[in-house]
């Protein structure tokens, strides 16, 4: 994958929990996302201090989960750490840019400067899958862009608390740029799929790897369930924190006082099984 992104968005599904009375709009959604984000915690390390009491899910939630995070890089304000702004190289001169949340209904505009990151609630091996859509319906080969030799080392290993971040900050750039392969695109999809085994059919190298058609149909067929989607809308807006960026670089596992991801998707599938789901990035007009 060249260094672009045209940008994200799945439609937000969400399962409601019965409630009698009814909860008022939105309320059935919060105490799910709480629910969820509070199963993750539980897996992460634990931190110096203990969780509070009060935060056990008592494993209410069924299937897997996946945590995303879209970070939109803008120009570092004085009141930004210093430990997390990134210094970009660029032609009008260095230019340092500081990671925020960014939801997953936020279109992107061209030219703008983005990074994925991710975090698994069970252990296992990730890959990540790029391609791009357009207006007609139609899309553009698959490439496999994580893992490749350049990130890493190639470990794509991921257990709860490790997050993994694309591009790497040690990448060059450390970010896509969000730029359009054809007039047409609307989209580009990012496919995540966490197995409980090293894909060993697939040859892992410095670059991305083209993948085929029908690899990532049997994958679809085999693996893909029904997911459900639902955002952190109270900490959209916030900056990179430093665990997070010591997390992304492999220092350290996230614990459970660290943030949750953005956006956490929850997959229908049994414990062991492989889980697979899509991230949009959607392009605004």
């Amino acid at each position: 994958m060249t260094n672009k992104v045209s940008v994200l968005l799945l439609a937000l599904t969400t399962a409601a929990m019965a409630q009698s009375p009814a909860p008022a709009p939105g309320e059935s959604q919060l105490r799910t996302r709480q629910l969820w984000d509070t199963t993750l915690l539980e897996k992460r390390p634990a931190a110096s201090k203990a969780a509070p009491k009060a935060a056990i899910s008592h494993g209410l939630v069924k299937g897997a989960l996946v945590g995303v995070t879209v970070w939109r890089l803008r120009p570092s304000k004085s009141t930004d750490d210093t430990s997390v702004r990134s210094l970009v190289h660029e032609e009008s001169g260095d230019q340092e840019y500081t990671p925020e949340r960014i939801s997953s209904r936020t279109p992107l505009l061209e030219g703008q400067r983005v990074r994925i990151s991710a975090e698994s609630a069970q252990a296992g091996y990730m890959y990540v899958i790029d391609r791009d859509e357009y207006m007609d319906g139609s899309k553009g080969d698959p490439y496999l862009i994580f893992p490749t030799q350049r990130t890493r080392g190639g470990d794509n290993k991921v257990v709860p608390g490790k997050v993994i971040e694309i591009p790497a900050q040690t990448d060059t750039p450390p970010f896509f740029k969000v730029t359009r392969s054809r007039a047409d695109q609307v989209n580009e999809t990012l496919t995540f799929l966490i197995t409980p085994k090293p894909l060993e059919e697939l040859q892992i190298g410095r670059n991305r790897l083209k993948l085929t058609e029908a690899q990532v149909a049997a994958w679809e067929k085999q693996w893909k369930t029904k997911s459900y989607k639902l955002e952190d809308i109270a900490t959209e807006g916030k900056a990179y924190t430093a665990a997070e960026k010591a997390a992304a670089r492999g220092e350290k596992l996230l614990t459970n006082q660290d943030p949750v991801p953005q956006t956490m998707y929850r997959v229908d599938c049994k414990k062991g099984e492989p889980v697979m789901l899509d991230l949009q990035l959607r392009i605004a007009k």
